[in-house]
């Protein structure tokens, strides 16, 4: 498939859930608490596509699809990337915009007295230079730095499920989950490990 096309159809596909949050937010179906869906929905998808992300060079390792290389791969993980960093936007305007009425000092207050805001703003700030220089040029221009600066997605990660598990008050099942994958995947990044499960 064209690369072009490639990443025409990975950002339709990853566009879907904010089409679908969209169409019900305007439909006013978005139960009870319109407000807290938004929030809560972006954020996951956020969270989603981070780990989706860090999944990639995993996946290909263990099962070496036929259908894959170098250039697909990138691809695949550059919209994931961005399609991450732009719901992670969503989430803080869905917060900043409905609860703060876009008032900056209740930002900062926030951000300084609740720690659980501060872990997300942390990773989202370290999401921007990410998205910055996620295009090819940028890769080229960059060149060894770059794989170190886009190392960031780990703590990145790692931050954005704190702030998950800082936020739930009750059922940790889904943000602990979530944590396991991470970790899982962590794991699997270990090219001997890698190498032992790809020969079982």
């Amino acid at each position: 498939m064209n690369s072009l096309w490639r990443i025409v159809l990975l950002s339709l596909l990853c566009s879907i859930p904010a089409l679908d949050l969209g169409w019900r937010f305007y439909h006013f179906d978005l139960g009870a608490n319109p407000v807290e869906t938004l929030q809560h929905t972006t954020g996951d998808w956020a969270l989603y596509f981070l780990l989706a992300t860090l999944s990639i060079t995993p996946i290909n390792n263990l099962l070496r699809p036929r259908w894959s290389n170098f250039l697909a791969m990138h691809l695949t993980r550059r919209v994931l990337g961005l399609s991450a960093f732009c719901y992670a936007v969503l989430h803080l305007l869905a917060y900043w915009f409905f609860d703060l009425e876009l008032s900056l000092p209740l930002l900062v207050e926030d951000v300084l007295e609740r720690p659980f805001i501060l872990m997300g703003m942390l990773a989202l700030i370290l999401l921007i230079p990410l998205a910055m220089t996620s295009t090819a040029a940028w890769q080229r221009r960059l060149r060894q730095r770059w794989q170190s600066l886009h190392k960031l997605v780990y703590p990145i990660t790692l931050l954005a499920i704190i702030h998950y598990v800082m936020l739930v008050k009750a059922d940790l099942f889904q943000p602990l989950l979530m944590l396991l994958i991470f970790s899982v995947l962590m794991l699997l990044r270990n090219k001997s490990l890698l190498k032992n499960l790809s020969q079982r």
